[in-house]
């Protein structure tokens, strides 16, 4: 990439005051932030632990921290997180039942109402944000889950000071491949920029696979990108086939799961989901940050 472009596009970003992020891409800066964080907090680490309050038991008591951040900083990820159907259940039902929203749309609406991907007024819709995740119990025991709590600290060195819930639908829709990837960035190869470090817990509420709509990522490309993906827009959409090139086929992971099925993820490697073909698919995200 041509060094004025690239500059430009950093200086444009400064400018609309996007600092963490411009700058949370960068690997030395996510180091040196929680470096400063760890210190901040080295005095009274207890403090920042009961803000975030957590359960006095966990919904995953046999997963080690120190194992699953050992795993998230060889290859972003870590496996091993189970919800008890119950609890599947329960987000679910609570997904069903509550009102939707479209980033960058006004239409509020229900699951029912999105037949193939469109809304009654013919409008099509990819995705569904469900309202206000916090009034869902099930929800907030792992979100205050004292096991993945003290991963996030493994991982970040710190206690994060931001842990937000996403319960999201995405939709099968008419349109093809292409219009639903030009629509909705998900779809195609992406890193996050969700603070100036992060990390993300992922649960699938329905089953996901190839056709349901399954999490595919890049393993290892959370520390080391090309270049270029690092000054583009878009959070460094980048073609399939460039990483492939450049991390290699062996580390693209297809994440396939029954409904319950859980992950950690440093959401800062290259990821993206697969459109679901056979039904609408829903997961329940939580970040750290």
């Amino acid at each position: 990439m041509n060094l004025s472009v690239a500059w430009n596009r950093l200086s444009a970003r400064l400018k609309k005051r996007d600092l963490h992020h411009t700058v949370g891409r960068f690997n030395t800066i996510r180091k040196t932030y929680s470096f400063f964080q760890k210190k901040r907090q080295q005095t009274n680490g207890s403090l920042y632990r009961n803000r975030l309050q957590p359960r006095e038991s966990s919904v995953f008591p046999d997963v080690s921290p120190p194992v699953a951040g050992d795993a998230l900083r060889d290859k972003s990820v870590t496996f091993g997180f189970e919800l008890p159907a119950a609890m599947v259940q329960e987000i679910h039902d609570f997904a069903c039942q509550n009102v939707l929203y479209e980033p960058g749309s006004d239409d509020e609406f229900f699951l029912h109402d999105v037949k193939n991907g469109q809304l009654p007024t013919g409008r099509s819709v990819l995705r569904g944000l469900v309202k206000n995740p916090s009034n869902c119990p099930a929800i907030e025991r792992i979100a205050q889950d004292p096991v993945l709590l003290s991963i996030a600290h493994d991982y970040l060195q710190y206690w994060p000071t931001q842990v937000t819930r996403h319960l999201t639908w995405t939709f099968v829709s008419d349109l093809n491949d292409q219009e639903q990837k030009n629509r909705f960035l998900p779809l195609s190869y992406h890193y996050d920029v969700a603070g100036y470090n992060f990390m993300s817990a992922y649960f699938y509420i329905t089953d996901m696979d190839v056709q349901t709509g399954a999490h595919v990522m890049i393993a290892r490309s959370h520390n080391k990108k090309p270049l270029h993906t690092l000054f583009a827009p878009w959070s460094g959409r980048t073609p399939d086939q460039v990483l492939l090139d450049y991390y290699g086929q062996e580390n693209e992971l297809l994440i396939e799961g029954k409904a319950g099925f859980g992950f950690m993820q440093d959401p800062a490697c290259f990821h993206k989901l697969l459109p679901p073909r056979q039904q609408n698919r829903l997961i329940f995200q939580i970040r750290y940050a």
